[in-house]
């Protein structure tokens, strides 16, 4: 329990203003455990809470906002991810870091056997979403060129997506996608 005491008065005609300031420095302190509000983004009790119940060993967790989404940034077993909530708390999309390594072998046979292998490895994620199937996507850029090339876990490449410049490099939530984000 947390003792809100902040000073004592020996005075015994007790001063109502300083009990006002205590019992409003209750409530404030009570108002911020019920949302999380990290670089101006006030975070939804629920959202805080779904992203809690799905990653309960999420660590260092910051909050942004990009289009109507709350974006998680968090650590769970030494990878970075970015967990996806729309403002009803749904879950939308999880972005793991990954490496090389972690490809299903699939994957990385059919990327060495595809045009973009001679350029270099940029970042490499996993893409969960509720509904559809895991994708992988590898980031490679040659120049000024810049793909990101998304595959399926049995190694078809799904599509390319060209984000050279200063492009949007974001991966969305799918139902973002065919909205032509």
């Amino acid at each position: 329990m947390y003792n809100f005491k902040f000073f004592e008065q020996e005075d015994e005609n007790k001063n109502s203003s300083i009990s006002d300031d205590v019992h409003c420095g209750k409530w404030l302190l009570v108002r911020a455990m019920m949302t999380t509000k990290i670089d101006n983004i006030t975070v939804p009790d629920a959202v805080s809470k779904a992203l809690k119940d799905k990653y309960p060993a999420a660590m260092d967790i910051e909050w942004e906002r990009k289009g109507d989404y709350f974006v998680a940034d968090c650590w769970m077993d030494g990878r970075e991810m970015d967990v996806w909530y729309d403002v009803q708390a749904t879950w939308k999309l999880t972005e793991t870091d990954i490496l090389w390594e972690g490809l299903p072998p699939t994957v990385q046979t059919a990327f060495e056997g595809g045009e973009y292998a001679q350029w270099k490895r940029e970042d490499i994620d996993m893409l969960e979403y509720p509904v559809q199937p895991v994708q992988y996507v590898i980031e490679v850029e040659r120049g000024n060129e810049e793909y990101q090339l998304f595959y399926a876990g049995d190694g078809n490449l799904l599509q390319k997506r060209d984000v050279s410049g200063n492009k949007d490099d974001t991966h969305w939530p799918i139902d973002e996608l065919k909205t032509g984000r």
